[in-house]
């Protein structure tokens, strides 16, 4: 994975060499994701989860490949996470919710095609893959935890990222490994060449499911998202 990142940053890097910044359009984007986790077993079966709504905000850059084809690099953080039951074992209680806030921070790439529609307006259609990593987040509960018959006055705490579920602390969430990856799309629209109105998905390909020490459970675990946002380009 880091010979992968590091070959990726040195391609886009000798990319942007060969431009003028006078050719590159900063700008902003903000809004909102519905976002959740799906579960397999190995078995096949799904854990059940629901989506949850998260904000997305961040800086964007699009560079010309011609008139109307241009490549979006962004950088993005995003909410993303869910909730569900049945979920996370040591919480007690059939019926109670899990609600997980996961903070990522994206790189997404897309390859934008902005067609005219109008003298102000252009359609915005995109696709490209992206790169996240997490960065920690946060658990709530509506009823207890339960280690080893041990009742934990405890209902809400952090979450962890990592590759070993073996290894924690009592009362962290151990989301998944922190690395992620996948493909996004977009479909908006430009107006005044400043200001759009995008809807965005992304759809994790990367397992984030983590392992038992040497154990590998045979489970997966996935991102997906689907949101809103408005952009501004200075």
């Amino acid at each position: 994975m880091k010979s992968y990142l590091f070959t990726s940053i040195t391609i886009v890097a000798l990319f942007f060499s060969h431009l003028s910044l006078a050719q590159i359009q900063w700008g902003v984007r903000a809004g909102m994701n519905m976002t959740n986790s799906e579960f397999l077993q190995a078995d096949g079966s799904s854990r059940n989860t629901d989506p949850v709504a998260r904000i997305q905000l961040g800086v964007t850059m699009d560079v010309p490949v011609s008139h109307q084809v241009y490549i979006q690099p962004s950088l993005m953080y995003q909410g993303k996470g869910f909730k569900g039951t049945e979920v996370w074992p040591v919480v007690t209680g059939d019926d109670s919710e899990l609600n997980v806030n996961l903070s990522y921070l994206v790189i997404p790439v897309q390859l934008v095609f902005k067609p005219q529609l109008s003298e102000n307006g252009r359609l915005l259609v995109g696709v490209g893959p992206y790169l996240g990593y997490g960065l920690g987040g946060k658990w709530q509960s509506e009823s207890d935890l339960l280690y080893d018959d041990m009742m934990l006055a405890q209902q809400e705490g952090d979450v962890s990222f990592t590759s070993d579920g073996s290894v924690g602390d009592m009362g962290v969430y151990n989301y998944g490994k922190p690395w992620d990856y996948g493909v996004g799309f977009l479909l908006g629209y430009e107006f005044k060449q400043q200001y759009s109105l995008q809807v965005n998905s992304d759809f994790g390909l990367a397992n984030l499911q983590y392992e038992y020490g040497d154990f590998d459970t045979g489970e997966k675990l996935k991102n997906s998202a689907i949101g809103f946002s408005l952009g501004y380009k200075f």
